[in-house]
């Protein structure tokens, strides 16, 4: 009996690893709670950003966290983890704005957005070219940039109301 070589095994596929725990940490921080009589969904990141300061510092690192296991468990391109990384700084400086941003909490939901763009990656059957590390850079500055001056001027806006009203005179 003639001795065959045996067949080289071809390697399966690698899975991803699954995302059933960023999607429940998604849905905690953004959809855990349904407000009777609506639609409308809250999680912890609405309800922890009614703290002054340090509720939207606190669900911040939260959604930076889901960034940071995008970017290295599931390796996505750097342009799309520009744009999650995006997601949390609009999330973070629009909602700390008194009661306007405690409104943006409940409809923004940058969690989700986040791990929607996650499953996107996932999902794509061919490898993706990643963007130039110096572009996703430059984009992620500006981004930060711009949500910066806005919230300043924000700042200041509400600083010179706030001075107009204690410095008028009372009749």
């Amino acid at each position: 009996m003639p001795l065959t070589a045996p067949k080289p095994v071809t390697p399966s596929p690698a899975r991803p690893p699954s995302l059933k725990g960023l999607e429940q940490v998604a849905w905690l921080m953004d959809k855990a709670i349904q407000i009777p009589g609506t639609k409308i969904t809250v999680g912890l990141d609405s309800i922890l950003g009614l703290l002054p300061i340090g509720g939207d510092v606190m669900t911040g690192i939260v959604q930076a966290g889901i960034v940071l296991v995008a970017l290295y468990r599931y390796k996505v391109p750097r342009a799309v983890a520009a744009r999650m990384a995006t997601n949390v700084l609009i999330d973070v400086a629009v909602g700390s704005i008194p009661l306007l941003g405690d409104v943006f909490d409940v409809a923004f939901k940058a969690n989700t957005r986040n791990l929607h763009l996650l499953k996107q990656v996932v999902a794509q059957p061919e490898p993706v070219v990643a963007a130039k590390s110096w572009t996703s850079a430059l984009y992620l500055v500006g981004i930060g940039a711009v949500l910066l001056l806005a919230l300043g001027l924000v700042a200041v806006g509400f600083i010179t109301v706030l001075g107009w009203l204690l410095h008028r005179p009372l009749v």
